[in-house]
């Protein structure tokens, strides 16, 4: 029966004890559905996106299948945050902006079958391309089609892969269609209720001595990411968005 180690990972900021970091994914990556997000107005009378401090929560695992002894899967649910060298562009695929950025994707890995009793995190610095749709600045209430372009992230040279590799969107032919909406609430802050269909890919080598020695395999599946939820009432009447729009 293959069981927990006790993992020490590098970081950004430095080591950090696995289990610290178990506990996090234990109230955000599995909380089913995902929490409310509330973010800033921006200035702009709309919100940043991707949305900071806020995270993606997979609803369902990943799935590495292909690669396994037959009737063998892991599962790998998600939790995607802590976004950063966050770069904004006019354009992309509807028009309207691009956002590119890097963030933290965790994982953790269950297995079943003849890999049952395995578990493990999994840490990946991830690079991401979203469009967004044309929004219209000050309203209370901004609805627009959301895309995920490009997800990629790999860890290599670990005790149980020599390579465990995610790549996502719509940007490597795996489409991944998405939607958010912001919605204005007290105070002028914002609610988002936003999510992706993605489509992936996980890609694995086993390493050699590990529990997965001698296997290597490509899976594709297809997710929701979902960020907050739809419960925000909007502000009415004397909200930022409808006096701007009495001048206009």
């Amino acid at each position: 029966m293959f069981t927990m180690k006790s993992w020490i990972l590098r970081t950004r900021g430095g080591t950090t004890v696995v289990a610290a970091l178990l506990a996090v994914m234990a109230t955000q990556a599995l909380a089913l559905p995902p929490p409310p997000c509330i973010v800033p107005d921006n200035g702009l009378g709309t919100a940043d996106l991707p949305p900071g401090g806020c995270g993606y929560t997979g609803l369902s695992p990943m799935m590495i299948i292909n690669g396994l002894p037959p009737g063998t899967t892991i599962e790998c649910t998600s939790y995607m945050d802590s976004f950063f060298d966050i770069f904004y562009l006019a354009g992309g695929m509807f028009g309207g902006e691009i956002q590119q950025f890097h963030a933290q994707l965790a994982m953790e890995l269950t297995g079943t079958g003849s890999m049952a009793g395995y578990f493990r995190p999994a840490f990946f610095d991830i690079f991401v391309e979203m469009d967004s749709g044309p929004r219209m600045l000050g309203a209370s209430v901004q609805s627009f089609p959301h895309e995920l372009m490009s997800m990629q992230g790999q860890i290599m040279g670990d005790p149980d892969f020599d390579l465990l590799r995610i790549t996502a969107g719509t940007n490597y032919g795996m489409p991944s269609p998405g939607h958010t909406t912001l919605t204005q609430v007290a105070g002028g802050d914002w609610s988002v209720d936003s999510f992706f269909d993605i489509t992936y890919r996980i890609d694995f080598v086993g390493n050699p001595g590990g529990p997965l020695s001698g296997m290597s395999g490509s899976t594709t599946g297809t997710i929701r990411m979902q960020c907050g939820n739809s419960s925000a009432v909007p502000t009415e009447g004397t909200s930022w968005g409808d006096l701007k729009a009495l001048y206009q």
